[in-house]
């Protein structure tokens, strides 16, 4: 699932700021370049290398006992281990499917091998669970917890996963010398399966996994995914463009995910704006002019951006526009594609975020740092945004269904000729990759599967509504595409970190909170109890942001979407809570929520809360929230929560375009393994994959794992 983009206080701590690309964006690609020339010299030696090494590493792996528990050698029992993750691909509407005969591959890998739901991690989110897939542990082991997490002394949420360090750009003369400048810092935690097998001179290729950025340094392949920047250094921020203003219609500024911006005719049918890329390092950013002329007769425009121009018809993208940002003494290289979304009354067109272009990436993207510069000369330009099907730009209407469809498929493909470029290049090891589709149309189409869902209301509910069972077909041929790649020794696992379920109501905990006298507002009066006397109503439609929160009387809060968080002295810098009042103070607040009401339903809206303590005991256990959520099916955090808000009502309908959702009771959620060699584990769990990648490929798994291989007979999940 993807994270909320697009929101200020978010993309304010994650902005590169200035300096960004300035000047390293040439450095960087001459350097790239120059070690894709040195890599491809290198390459007789390196193979014989990593073969003498590997040979070596098996022979020492033979004479160690394998952790299967059977005192034998662990012997390898596939050459290529394939790993196809479909984020999000459900395990009861794989079964609908499977039943009617509209999965065929998948069907014949069920058949022949073992098709199991896959339990998947507390909470079910995709940068928790790929975190768990990739380092075989649970996220107080690998220290990723939510999309989201919160600044300690601010309370604004930040990225979990990745953190940015401003430091001094360094200069010599004109040049930007290296070490200066923003550095992005992973703080996913723990070892990830592919380290072990590169120690072991097993080659892999790990493709758009997320929470891969910056990529790892290792020897082996990958390509980043999930938090990758857009050269604004946002998470996705597209831009909308509009003559409406002509006609007196008022144009946004800001719109959640975006930018609305007014078009100025300076001919019939010629418009003109510009394009805003990185900040300079003075301030202000840099910009491109943009020119749109219009033939609406032939319904068609041409767009200049820069010096270049495409010419697109309605209902149809431009290919990769490459654009060079100068300013500054330095140059920023980004791609976009552009969109006509109305002709008359008005002409109006959408431009995707500006992803980093990785024929000239203006940070390291991949590992090695020219892989993706190669995948791009040899199969085209492609989306690097970590979430680049624009889920937010439907959400406020500024493209429909079909113009999100057309992206996410467009992507989709662009992944899959990488995917196959690795398959037919790399004969052994692990070739492991993620499609998001599955992800990001349910996500948003989930509402067609759902009659009385709130979002249908005003929407289509006709046109698409076969949008998810065409996209599990496409899945499906996506599988027997690559199962005709594979050879007799290949073992090939197909799985997803969650399912899915709709998303009809939002539950709010700070206002919960503040209801029930555990969070207040620095304009609630403080001669207030509000469990004697209710607090001043907050009113329709008004939010309160973090900074409105009186946080010197707030015992506990909620900012992300996996649960909440206490105030705690010590921790917090305006903590509240003693530490020895911790546990009975989650505990009382606990039995509150466990059954929470939604008296407008007639339902429950929480199903189980657990505390940290119970679930988490890696390492890291003390950064995730105090107690997580599981919310029934149909409910999830709401979106004012995520961010840390406090609104009017408890629980709300959802009446956006993402309909569906995930961050729910993980019980409820499972995600799926189809596997072509058999297994008898009747409870394999997303912890598991990365011992079971391991096993066969016949390296054992290190100490640190907790999960344990699904072919193990003699290690069953509780």
């Amino acid at each position: 699932m993807p994270w909320l983009p697009g929101i200020t206080p978010i993309t304010a701590y994650i902005g590169p700021g200035a300096g960004f690309a300035l000047g390293g964006s040439f450095l960087f690609a001459l350097a790239g370049m120059l070690l894709a020339v040195v890599a491809v010299l290198a390459w007789p030696a390196r193979v014989l290398i990593r073969n003498l090494r590997g040979q070596s590493r098996r022979r020492k792996g033979r004479r160690r006992k394998s952790k299967r528990g059977r005192g034998a050698p662990h012997q390898a029992v596939a050459k290529r281990v394939v790993v196809l993750g479909l984020d999000g691909f459900d395990p009861v509407i794989s079964k609908r499917l499977l039943d009617a005969g509209q999965l065929p591959n998948l069907a014949r890998i069920r058949d022949e091998g073992t098709f199991r739901p896959l339990i998947s991690t507390y909470p079910a989110m995709s940068p928790v669970g790929w975190s768990t897939f990739a380092t075989g542990v649970d996220p107080s082991g690998h220290n990723i917890f939510d999309f989201l997490s919160r600044d300690l002394v601010t309370h604004l949420p930040i990225l979990s996963s990745t953190r940015l360090h401003r430091r001094p750009v360094r200069k010599l003369g004109p040049l930007a010398l290296p070490g200066g400048g923003p550095r992005f810092e992973l703080l996913r935690r723990s070892k990830p399966f592919w380290k072990t097998c590169a120690e072991a001179g097993v080659a892999s290729s790990i493709l758009r996994v997320p929470i891969t950025f910056p990529p790892d340094r290792f020897g082996g392949k990958q390509l980043s995914a999930m938090c990758v920047p857009d050269l604004r250094g946002t998470q996705g921020t597209f831009s909308h463009y509009t003559s409406a203003q002509a006609r007196g219609r008022k144009i946004a500024g800001r719109t959640t995910g975006g930018v609305r911006l007014e078009l100025a005719e300076q001919a019939s049918g010629v418009y003109t704006s510009v394009l805003t890329g990185p900040d300079l390092p003075g301030g202000g950013r840099m910009t491109l002019p943009i020119t749109a002329k219009v033939d609406r007769e032939a319904r068609r425009a041409a767009f200049t951006v820069g010096p270049e121009t495409v010419t697109i018809g309605e209902n149809e993208y431009s290919d990769w526009i490459p654009l060079v940002f100068k300013g500054g003494g330095g140059t920023a290289h980004g791609i976009v594609k552009v969109r006509i979304t109305s002709l008359e009354p008005d002409f109006s067109f959408y431009v995707t975020p500006v992803n980093i272009d990785p024929r000239h990436p203006a940070m390291p993207i991949s590992n090695p740092p020219h892989l993706a510069m190669a995948l791009s000369r040899l199969h085209g330009r492609y989306a690097t945004l970590g979430l680049a099907e624009d889920t937010w730009a439907l959400n406020e209407r500024v493209i429909d269904e079909q113009a999100f469809l057309d992206q996410a498929y467009a992507i989709h493909e662009e992944r899959k000729r990488q995917f196959f470029h690795a398959l037919d290049r790399q004969p052994d090891g692990v070739v492991s990759v993620v499609f998001d589709a599955t992800d990001r149309i349910q996500h948003m189409f989930f509402r067609y599967l759902d009659p009385d869902h709130p979002a249908n209301a005003g929407k289509d509910t006709e046109q698409h509504k076969e949008a998810i069972d065409d996209l599990y077909r496409r899945a499906d041929t996506l599988v027997g595409q690559t199962l005709d790649k594979l050879g007799p020794r290949d073992a090939l696992l197909v799985i997803s970190d969650h399912g899915f379920k709709t998303f009809r109501r939002g539950v709010n905990l700070n206002t919960w909170f503040r209801d029930n006298g555990y969070l207040f507002l620095k304009s609630d009066p403080t001669e207030n109890d509000p469990t004697q006397s209710p607090l001043p109503p907050i009113g329709e439609g008004e939010r309160h942001e973090v900074g409105d929160i009186d946080w010197q009387r707030t015992r506990a809060y909620t900012s992300g979407l996996a649960g909440y968080y206490l105030n705690l002295k010590g921790r917090e810098r305006e903590g509240c809570v003693d530490p020895t009042e911790a546990d009975a103070l989650l505990a009382e607040i606990n039995a509150k929520l466990r059954g929470l009401p939604d008296t407008e339903r007639g339902e429950t809206a929480i199903t189980e809360v657990w505390t940290g303590r119970e679930i988490y005991h890696g390492p890291y256990r003390t950064n995730g929230p105090d107690a997580i959520v599981g919310y029934k099916p149909g409910y999830r955090a709401d979106w004012d929560a995520a961010v840390g808000a406090v609104g009017r009502h408890v629980i709300s309908d959802n009446t956006r375009s993402w309909s569906g959702d995930h961050c729910m009771d993980p019980r409820a959620v499972p995600g799926v393994i189809f596997s072509t060699r058999p297994f008898r584990n009747p409870k394999p769990a997303l912890v598991d994959m990365a011992p079971t990648v391991l096993d066969l490929l016949g390296l054992d798994a290190p100490g640190h794992m907790t999960g344990r291989s699904v072919f193990a007979e003699s290690e069953v999940n509780p």
